[in-house]
Parts: C-alpha cells; sequence; structure tokens
C-alpha cells in the first residue's frame, strides 16, 4: 500500500460520513422524522419492514419541496437552515448540516414523493448509492414520502453488524418516542410489517403526552417539576422514590426539544436522589430544558446526540435544586425514603430456611459472640478438606477458584448487609445480597430447560411498557414461561402477568417485568441468545436475593455460607460485582505501620 497522500473519492468520503450519522436502521428513522417535524409536519407515519433492516418509510403533511431543490436535498452541506456561520449557534431545528439525507442515499436505496401544498404536481426521486437515478414531476398528496430500501447493501461490512429484527425494530421504537415526547403537538403512528404498534395522537399538554408514551405506571408514580434560574427554564416529570429501574435509561433529557445524552445532568438528577432510593436503583424521568441557542452548543457530535453548554455548573445546580425540591414537597408514599431513613425492624428476609438444626437457644432474644461463633463455626466453618476463602486482587492471599469458610469463624454483621468472618491469618467480609444472587442466579442457571415451578398470582396484574420494550418481550415470552414467569402481551402498551417463579416475591410483578425490559433494552450487543438469557436471571436473581440493609439470623446465615460453598463462580455476583472482600493479617499490618 502507498504512504502517498490522496484526496478521497466522493463515494468513500460519502460512505464515511454516513458512519457517522447512520449506524443501524434506528438511525434513519430518527434523521427523517426530525427532518418531517423541521418541514412542519403535525401528522407523522412511519413504517417498518423487518425491524427497519428491510425498508423504512416516513410519511408526514409537512410543506414539501419545491421542484427545483429536489436535486440539492442528497447533496452535502446543502441545507436551508444557515446561511451564515453566526447562524450554527441560533439554529433551533433538527437537521441543519445537511449530512442526514445524502449520507442515507450513499448506503442504501431512497425513493422521494413531495409536493408543496401550493403546487399541482408533486416530485419523484430515485437515489441509489449516493447517485441521483431519477428525478421527475408525480401526482402526490401534499408533504412528503420518504421510501429506504436496500440497507448497507453496498456496505456488507455494517450490515452484519445489526441485531435481531426485535431488536432493531424496539432501537426504532425508541427514536421514536423520544420525538414523540417532546412533541406533543404532533400525531405519531407506527407500522411494523403491516400491523400498527404505537400511536400518539396529538395531545393537549406534555403531561397527556407523557402518559401516553411513558406508559400508565409511570404518570401514576410521578411528580411534576418546574424550575427556573437565569435565561434557564427547566420543566417536566420525575418518578416518586418507590418508582425505580435497574438502569438509567429511563432519564429522558431534552434541550430545547432536541433528545440528548449528557453526563453532568444525569448525575445531577442521580445527586437528588442521592440517599431515598437504593442502592443500584435509578429513577425515570423526562426533563425539558430551555436556554438561549447562544448558550449551547448542539454542534459537537455527527448525530446531534450531545451538547456543549455555556455554563454547565448553573444547568447542574438547576437540575439538582428543582428535583430535590420536588421530592421534598412531593407526599412519601408507605415504603419510600421516610421509611428508610427510620431504624429497620429485624425482619425475617424471604428465600431463607426459618430453621436449623444444633443450635444453642438464644439469650434475651440474641445470641452472644461465643455462641454465634459456637453454632456456626462447629457445623460449618470447621470441616475438613475445604480450600481457603478466596480474596480480591491485591491481598497476600492466592486468589482460589471458589470460596469456603475454613479457619474461619463468624462475628456478625455489619452495617446490615456485611457478614464478618475472622481466621488466624486476617478477616474477610462477604456482601449477603451479592452472595445470595450468585447462589439464586445459578439455580435458575441449572434450571434452565425444564419447567421451572411458576406461583400464579391471585389477580393477574397488567404493567405498563413502552411499544419498544412490547417489541423486545414478544422474542421471549416462551423463555419466560420455562423459568415460572407466564406473560401475555396485552395490546400495543402493556403486558399481563398471571404467575411469577415461586422463588419470587409476589409482590413484585412490576418491578421484575421493568427489570427484565432493562435489561432486554440493554442488549444491543448480545446477539447470543444464551447471554440474553443469562441476563433476564440475573435480573431475577437481583429481585429474589436478600437486600442489603436486612437483619440476617444465624439460621440463615448458616444456610447462605452452606449454599454458596456448592456454588460454582462464586467469587462474584451475576453482574461482576464482588462477593468477598479479604483483609489479611500482614495487610492489616502495614496499615498500623507495623510492617
Amino acid at each position: 500500500m502507498s504512504n502517498r497522500i490522496v484526496v478521497l473519492s466522493e463515494e468513500i468520503a460519502n460512505k464515511i460520513a454516513a458512519g457517522e450519522v447512520v449506524e443501524r436502521p434506528a438511525s434513519i428513522v430518527k434523521e427523517l422524522v426530525e427532518n418531517s417535524i423541521d418541514a412542519g409536519a403535525r401528522d407523522i407515519r412511519v413504517e417498518l419492514e423487518k425491524g427497519g433492516c428491510e425498508s423504512i418509510a416516513i410519511i408526514d403533511n409537512g410543506s414539501g419541496i419545491e421542484y427545483e431543490d429536489v436535486a440539492l436535498v442528497f447533496e452535502r452541506h446543502a441545507t436551508s437552515k444557515i446561511h451564515h456561520f453566526e447562524d450554527i449557534y441560533r439554529v433551533a431545528s433538527f437537521g441543519f448540516r445537511g449530512e442526514a439525507m445524502p449520507s442515507i442515499a450513499s448506503i442504501a436505496r431512497m425513493e422521494l414523493l413531495t409536493r408543496r401544498s401550493e403546487d399541482l404536481a408533486g416530485t419523484r426521486a430515485v437515489v441509489e448509492g449516493g447517485v441521483i437515478k431519477e428525478i421527475l414531476p408525480a401526482g402526490c398528496s401534499a408533504g412528503t414520502q420518504i421510501r429506504v430500501t436496500k440497507i448497507f447493501e453496498n456496505v456488507p461490512a455494517r450490515r452484519k453488524f445489526l441485531k435481531t429484527e426485535t431488536t432493531e425494530q424496539g432501537l426504532c421504537l425508541d427514536a421514536i418516542t423520544r420525538l414523540a415526547l417532546a412533541h406533543p403537538e404532533i400525531r405519531f403512528k407506527v407500522f411494523a410489517n403491516g400491523r400498527e404498534i404505537f400511536t400518539a395522537p396529538e395531545a393537549k399538554d406534555m403531561a397527556e403526552r407523557i402518559a401516553m408514551v411513558m406508559g400508565a405506571d409511570f404518570s401514576d408514580h410521578c411528580l411534576a417539576v418546574a424550575g427556573e434560574n437565569e435565561n434557564v427554564k427547566l420543566s417536566g416529570f420525575i418518578s416518586r422514590p418507590e418508582f425505580t429501574r435497574s438502569n438509567s435509561r429511563n432519564i429522558f433529557l431534552f434541550v430545547n426539544s432536541r433528545f440528548v445524552r449528557d453526563n453532568s445532568v444525569s448525575h445531577a438528577v442521580l445527586s437528588a436522589y442521592r440517599q431515598i432510593i437504593e442502592a443500584r436503583r435509578f429513577p425515570a424521568a423526562a426533563l425539558f430544558l430551555d436556554l438561549p441557542g447562544d448558550d449551547v452548543d448542539v454542534n459537537v457530535h455527527p448525530a446531534k446526540m450531545e451538547v456543549r453548554f455555556k455554563d454547565s455548573r448553573n444547568i447542574y445546580d438547576l437540575v439538582s435544586r428543582t428535583i430535590a425540591r420536588s421530592l421534598a414537597a412531593g407526599d412519601a408514599p408507605k415504603g419510600s425514603f421516610v421509611y428508610r431513613l427510620a431504624p429497620r425492624e429485624k425482619t425475617q428476609p424471604s428465600g431463607f430456611p426459618r430453621s436449623a438444626e444444633n443450635f444453642p437457644p438464644r439469650l434475651a432474644g440474641l445470641y452472644s459472640r461465643q455462641n454465634l461463633q459456637q453454632a456456626i463455626s462447629s457445623d460449618l466453618l470447621s470441616r475438613s478438606g475445604v480450600a481457603e476463602a478466596a480474596p480480591l486482587a491485591g491481598s497476600d492471599y492466592t486468589p482460589k477458584e471458589k470460596i469456603a469458610f475454613t479457619d474461619f469463624s463468624y462475628l456478625g454483621q455489619f452495617a446490615n448487609t456485611y457478614l464478618i468472618f475472622v481466621g488466624d491469618k486476617g478477616f474477610i467480609l462477604i456482601d449477603q445480597h451479592a452472595a445470595h444472587e450468585r447462589i439464586v442466579f445459578e439455580k435458575l442457571k441449572k434450571s434452565s430447560g425444564e419447567k421451572i415451578i411458576g406461583q400464579p398470582l391471585l389477580l393477574p396484574e397488567v404493567v405498563s411498557l413502552s411499544p419498544g420494550q412490547i417489541a423486545l418481550f414478544s422474542g421471549c415470552v416462551d423463555f419466560l414461561q420455562e423459568i415460572g414467569l407466564e406473560i401475555e402481551i396485552f395490546g400495543r402498551d402493556a403486558i399481563v402477568v398471571k404467575a411469577l417463579p415461586a422463588i419470587l416475591p409476589q409482590t413484585q410483578s412490576r418491578e421484575i417485568i421493568a427489570d427484565i425490559a432493562d435489561q432486554l433494552a440493554d442488549q444491543n450487543s448480545l446477539p447470543d441468545l444464551q447471554e440474553r438469557k443469562e441476563k433476564i436471571l440475573a435480573a431475577l436473581a437481583c429481585r429474589a436475593a436478600i437486600k442489603a440493609n436486612s437483619v440476617m439470623t444465624p439460621e440463615e446465615v448458616m444456610a447462605l455460607c452452606r449454599d454458596l460453598e456448592a456454588t460454582p463462580f462464586n467469587v462474584t455476583c451475576p453482574h461482576g460485582r464482588p462477593i468477598i472482600v479479604n483483609f489479611s493479617l500482614g495487610e492489616i499490618e502495614r496499615m498500623f505501620k507495623r510492617k
């Protein structure tokens, strides 16, 4: 290969540019629907074939394009939004750099039909591989229709990275629902393989659209937020503390009606919930920031998914303070943050045996330290032939494949979360939730392929989900039934839960379904069916496991340790977090400067 510098051909340059803008079918949907919104459309219809992998059609009633401008639509950097450089910092529209249409056309076949309301005839254009094949007068209704086919046909390397049709369809729906959230005045309809899967009629206000798109569960458990600081306005809705998710995907941020991702603002949201929701749980929110175009740069990302604020500190403070104020003013339901700040009662955690043999009698309702050590050590921790406990990296021990408890005595709980064991060479801490999570996960995994006993609900429960999540669930109904979770898709935005695995708490069907939905939505990088199943099992195990900040009796500690020793891969939980932390005697002596 020559080392000479050459100018890339227009064909190659367009394909490279397309890679920055068009990652998958959802990228095409996003760009084209944004163009429809910019054109003033009040009615947008999206048609997907095979999840958008085969064809995508966008039909709107916007302003249309006049005949003389149609050819320019497919030229790079051709735009009606910018005439001077300074316009970049004042632009309020979605598409303004003139990259989306030529980028899409370079990796697919595009057919465009468009007519302005004042014109008698419309225009039909066909572009394939970036080359205009024809531009001719045609009859059509006012507005614009675009059909994209042969997607990535001339870029097979890109096409092989697409996921399943179900996953790609879910991502397309995610892109549409984000746009629908920001534009309650526009009607949206989505069809997949000829079947209507999502509809959002024109809403009178943002609250009505939020209920349509984010579901009844969120709208029943949300608080309105509103704040203002200098020239920045914040509005939207946040979830109450009892309504949480397993990841941050349900935090939606819009800046001047544009959906963006911003780590600083996400951190501000989470900081407001600190200490009032369970660890490793996340709120849901739809937040709208409005500020002058001069104070935000939307031109820092090819797909315009990231922004740069002129005064990011002010934005952070406004978001965090406004949400904290709304949470404090909202009525706190039972079991939420007010309860969590109060001392916990010593309740029996679910999923553990209620009795064990050969335990000494209780002394004044409690075990003394000596009795604890005798009871647990005699039955569990002093058995011979068991490997030494496996520590984390950085300790003086050599890591082993499994945790065992030879020569360790149980001292008790710390913070009602960590189990303390001490031996001649140091002591270990075990995360009770992570340990039980691994135990339950391996039991579920071992039973996979066999019918796991399900416990029918007394009354089936309807759980609201987004259309994108419903699409993802449709591909795993049979597997969920195998593990005792019987569900039925109910319409376009709900699932009926009829039975739960017997090991799970029967009062958490909504939370369990929501957690599984989050796991399915995170599986863009998991094309393998077995990996997807394990993600679902991990979500179920997390729900079934004893929680942090729960008091455990010695009987329960004994049962947990027995099961943990018999469990494979028992040094981490299913999510990869450590179960055990080891402090060797040498390490402790170094801390006290004895070595």
